[in-house]
């Protein structure tokens, strides 16, 4: 019998609470029509014996908190959905919670259990705070990374990531990325071909990156000299751009400008320049007609084939995908 338990706080988003159940629900009904079929246990856990989710609607829980070190096993996974948290003081006021701190308190047990657990979006900061992610490498959704790395400096963030495995946690990026994460539970627990069929039937598509969604324009954090620099990139994205340039523009220190930009954004001043002439690569190849020697001509590339490896690189498709 393999138990996956879906961790269900007041204020969960419906939206990845419901994809949660239906994706693991399909892969199990694919697996007992299976020749092999194995015991596959899905439950929701509550801090209470009602929980509301963040539309208002009732949800009953299979077990509450204190119910889950009764089991007769281990469970294999914890699966933690959406919060819909949105600003610092949204965070600070959910952490305040009673419920919320018992789930901290279940999630550390389970950690010191090795148990696997999953989360996406802005759950991701409930398992930092519970203290079960320090030294991993995790995602999360892109426009609260900022606020992530500030809260969590000892975590490994890279939020241009859809889904990130590190050891026994596994984390997606925003709300959506959810079936990412449900899928690839369904291939852990039930194998890759339940998986397969799963993503078939549900037509989830294979989306490796964030980077392609993320919006130019959405300032995720606050350092003057990096949306400074976000600005001035974004203007000139069809020149040369070397790191000593924009430091100099800026009137920082190359060093200065390297420090800032990682603490803010996590990458390098090089990647950061990269990651902006991609975001605006996809915008274009999406709503544009100009072919990809025009669009890596706008945006600084030598050519189209340069740009279509890019592309493929870090989006995980084609650029005729895109559009």
């Amino acid at each position: 019998m393999k138990t996956l338990l879906i961790l269900a706080l007041d204020g969960v988003m419906d939206s990845s609470l419901a994809i949660t159940l239906d994706t693991l629900k399909a892969g199990q009904g694919f697996l007992a029509r299976s020749r092999q079929p194995a015991a596959i246990r899905i439950a929701t856990v509550g801090y209470g014996k009602s929980v509301s989710t963040g539309a208002g609607l009732k949800l009953t829980p299979d077990m509450i908190f204190n119910e889950v070190a009764a089991l007769d096993t281990v469970p294999d996974w914890i699966i933690v959905p959406g919060l819909g948290l949105a600003s610092d003081a949204e965070i600070e006021a959910r952490f305040a919670r009673r419920d919320v701190r018992a789930a901290m308190d279940l999630l550390q047990e389970a950690a010191g259990r090795k148990v696997k657990i999953a989360a996406s979006c802005s759950a991701v900061f409930l398992l930092g705070q519970a203290g079960v992610l320090n030294g991993h490498q995790v995602t999360m959704t892109w426009w609260l990374a900022s606020l992530f790395r500030s809260r969590f400096p000892t975590v490994k963030l890279d939020e241009s990531k859809m889904l990130v495995r590190d050891r026994d946690c596994l984390t997606a990026g925003s709300a959506f990325a959810q079936l990412d994460l449900a899928l690839a539970i369904v291939a852990d627990t039930m194998g890759s071909s339940v998986a397969q069929l799963c993503s078939r039937y549900l037509l989830i598509d294979q989306r490796p990156s964030q980077v392609r969604y993320m919006i130019p324009t959405h300032r995720q954090h606050t350092d003057p000299t990096v949306v400074a620099a976000e600005r001035w990139v974004d203007k000139h994205l069809s020149e040369p751009i070397s790191v000593a340039r924009l430091s100099s523009t800026l009137a920082v220190s190359p060093k200065t400008l390297g420090r800032r930009i990682e603490a803010a954004t996590g990458v390098s001043p090089v990647k950061f320049i990269q990651r902006r002439r991609l975001m605006r690569a996809a915008h274009l190849i999406e709503t544009t007609s100009l072919s990809i020697d025009a669009i890596a001509e706008q945006v600084g590339y030598q050519d189209g084939t340069a740009l279509r490896k890019l592309v493929k690189r870090e989006f995980g498709t084609t650029p005729g995908a895109l559009r």
